[in-house]
């Protein structure tokens, strides 16, 4: 198997080849830049190069190009204080005086000086001339050189054989400073997710490191607690799913054992003829029970499935509920209790499935007849309000135990004593609460005003029905 190289590896080897290019690329820009300023000769950049040892002056055309020029100097051998005249000027002489004071060439020829211009003294070897050639000082650096050809002749140590030593130690160093900045965090990232991997739920890395990795370690973390999260929500699901099976098994036993009861006796003839009827009636009505049980289930189950199909329809909120209301309104007020209806005349338009909202206002309604031990009143209305629908379902009985109240919307749940549920299966609000979220609403729960009070909350599409528009 061939192995991959690590990314150290690959930087330490980048981080040579690019320091080689670096060098080859500047000594070849150098060169190529002065070959193009000397036109070819880079001699003739330099001021003993203009000049020839016969004392003729060459090549002043590179020189005139970066500003320089060449005077020729009287012979100064007969002065005694060492000055000088100009006696010709080869090239634009840019600076004033036909005169130099041995001051005056001192400080010209200074390799640090001063002036705007550098002079250097040339005196050729065959000829009694003197010249001074200048060149701007911004375009000149004057070096100190030494020939180390024969060094080995004095007693001073010998340092190149050090070069190569020491930038292999140099390589060395950056290759650990790039383990401890890059590998250190590496390998305590790829530690976490080992952690993480093997399923430990709270494994987190905690590093201080540069921008980059800070920004894959908040990542992680934030992946790290979302499945944690997760985890947590399946664990409560399963254990929601297992107790509903649990209340199921539990709420379907009773019925199915007094049917098979009841069965049992009419079989062996142990019931009186009088009572057959009522046995059977039983038998009717606990059936009944199982049935709405398992309807209950399986529609909790159906809704409770993030893959299950709405029938979406646009419904004016108004007229909807107008014909639930008209559908109770017999067997309420039969009950003695006085129906309070308030819904406006405006239509209020909203998308919902049609048969799941009736399930929940149903629901709410059956409710309020069921448990209302106490008042005499059941209300129903509509109101709008910031764009939302909120349908009210109030009634005037006793106050919900607050236990209760708080669990209310789980599956399952039962009321206390004064509200106990006359053979309810503790599914329907539940599933209520299932459809209204599924129609992106809400329901909630509260006493007010000595009334018991369920609010579904709905979104709209607009507050009023634009001219024309065809309901379904």
């Amino acid at each position: 198997m061939r192995l991959k190289k690590s990314i150290f590896t690959k930087l330490i080897g980048s981080f040579v080849l690019y320091v080689v290019v670096m060098i080859v690329t500047f000594v070849v820009c150098l060169l190529l830049e002065t070959v193009l300023i000397t036109e070819g000769d880079p001699t003739s950049l330099f001021p003993y190069g203009i000049i020839d040892e016969d004392g003729n002056v060459a090549g002043m055309e590179i020189l005139q190009k970066i500003g320089g020029w060449v005077e020729e100097l009287e012979d100064g051998e007969q002065r005694r204080d060492g000055s000088y005249n100009v006696v010709h000027v080869y090239g634009e002489k840019k600076t004033e005086g036909q005169h130099y004071s041995l001051q005056d060439l001192l400080e010209l020829t200074a390799p640090f000086g001063e002036t705007k211009y550098i002079g250097f003294f040339i005196q050729p070897e065959n000829s009694p001339k003197k010249y001074l050639c200048f060149y701007d000082r911004a375009l000149m650096q004057v070096s100190v050189t030494m020939n180390l050809n024969n060094i080995g002749e004095y007693d001073i140590p010998d340092i190149f054989p050090l070069f190569f030593p020491i930038s292999i130690l140099e390589i060395l160093l950056i290759s650990l400073y790039l383990k401890r900045k890059i590998k250190k965090p590496l390998d305590q990232i790829i530690a976490g997710m080992e952690d993480l991997r093997s399923g430990n739920g709270g494994a987190r890395i905690d590093i201080k490191t540069e921008a980059e990795f800070e920004k894959i370690v908040d990542t992680f973390n934030l992946m790290a607690q979302q499945l944690e999260d997760e985890k947590a929500q399946r664990e409560t699901l399963i254990r929601k799913k297992n107790q509903m099976l649990l209340e199921l098994s539990h709420d379907i036993r009773t019925p199915i054992a007094t049917i098979k009861s009841y069965a049992n006796a009419l079989e062996a003839g142990l019931v009186p003829k009088e009572r057959i009827g009522s046995v059977y009636h039983t038998i009717d009505s606990k059936a009944d029970r199982v049935e709405k049980l398992s309807d209950d289930m399986f529609m909790m189950l159906k809704m409770d499935n993030p893959y299950y199909k709405m029938h979406w329809e646009t419904i004016d909120l108004c007229e909807f509920l107008r014909q639930l209301c008209a559908e109770h309104y017999d067997e309420i007020t039969e009950a003695g209790f006085e129906f309070g209806i308030d819904i406006p005349d405006s239509g209020l338009r909203a998308s919902a499935d049609r048969n799941l909202l009736s399930r929940v206002v149903a629901n709410l309604l059956s409710n309020a007849l069921k448990y209302n031990r106490t008042g005499k009143v059941i209300a129903v209305s509509l109101s709008c309000e910031c764009g939302r629908a909120h349908l009210v379902v109030s009634d005037d009985g006793q106050e919900i135990d607050g236990a209760y109240a708080g669990q209310m919307f789980q599956a399952f749940s039962r009321g206390d004593l004064s509200r106990k549920t006359d053979g309810g299966t503790g599914l329907g609000l539940a599933i209520s609460r299932i459809i209204v979220e599924k129609h992106g609403g809400n329901i909630s729960y509260c006493r007010r005003d000595g009334k018991n009070v369920f609010a579904v909350e709905l979104p709209m599409m607009s507050n009023l029905f634009a001219p024309g528009d065809k309901l379904i």
